[in-house]
């Protein structure tokens, strides 16, 4: 590999892990804080049920390159739980951003959500977006809100906000049946609808006259909207108390203010697959 391709690849590697590790560091902060607190508890405490379930791991996927690619890569997804030891163990998706839930209830919870979303590189782009603008690895914080209205079926809303790299508000919505046939089995699968505001849209589906000029596409500019609609589902198995796998299909297609973009109508695809593998570990810290 020549060189400069070389620290090319190093250098987008090393933007991916530092995405990763704003929530994962938020994640694992209130674990060590609630460590630290059990360590300085009264000894009466530790004949009550303490401590914390962690659960650790990641997903190997085949997704799209970027927003409304035609090509694939393949991408790294960590997973990371926790909640208090005897709780609800909350069925988390691979689309799930990473949630910090404040108010819980038997069947509902929400609080505080941040997701990632990867860059749009034009210098290593397949033929036909290297002359519109690159968007770098992007963090979306914001809020999420998750309902059981009944055991086998989970509702959950996402909105997040692009707080660096791209800019604009999205709204991730899903329906999930879910069956578990038996101790081991969780199986999940349900629509999902993306929404997304103009400052969204217009960052990763909009020409401006610069850009048509350099790449020859027209002008467009993508409204407020739907940016898509799909459908996913889930596979886990529970191997011990510690170690589950799990395998997902995720497809969305982007609607009407996106498809129509000539980025995705001339240079993309519509159609957006992915597919993944997982494995996860789970321990109790804090007893």
């Amino acid at each position: 590999m020549p060189q400069s391709q070389y620290h090319s690849l190093w250098a987008g590697l090393h933007r991916r892990v530092q995405l990763w590790l704003i929530p994962i560091f938020f994640m694992l902060a209130p674990i060590v804080q609630h460590a630290h607190a059990q360590e300085l508890s009264d000894q009466s405490s530790a004949a009550r049920q303490s401590g914390w379930v962690v659960t650790l791991g990641g997903y190997g996927d085949l997704e799209p390159k970027f927003e409304g690619a035609r090509h694939q890569g393949l991408w790294f997804h960590p997973i990371i739980d926790y909640r208090d030891v005897g709780s609800r163990e909350w069925l988390s998706l691979p689309n799930d951003g990473f949630d910090f839930p404040l108010i819980v209830t038997e069947g509902f919870r929400a609080g505080p959500v941040v997701n990632g979303r990867w860059e749009r590189d034009v210098s290593s782009l397949v033929r036909g977006f290297r002359r519109v603008r690159s968007i770098d690895l992007s963090a979306e914080a914001g809020v999420f809100a998750e309902w059981w209205p009944v055991e086998y079926l989970r509702t959950r809303v996402e909105v997040r906000d692009a707080v660096f790299g791209a800019r604009g508000i999205v709204a991730d919505l899903s329906t999930d049946g879910v069956w578990r046939p038996g101790d081991r089995w969780t199986l999940s699968a349900g629509p999902r609808l993306s929404l997304a505001d103009a400052a969204f849209m217009q960052s990763y589906y909009s020409v401006d006259t610069a850009q048509s000029i350099r790449s020859g596409l027209p002008v467009y500019s993508a409204p407020a909207g739907i940016r898509s609609f799909g459908a996913g589902s889930l596979a886990k198995y529970k191997w011990s108390e510690s170690i589950s796998t799990m395998a997902f299909v995720e497809y969305q297609r982007l609607w009407t203010a996106a498809a129509e973009s000539p980025l995705i109508d001339d240079r993309g695809s519509p159609n957006q697959l992915t597919v993944g593998v997982g494995m996860s570990f789970t321990f109790v810290v804090g007893r």
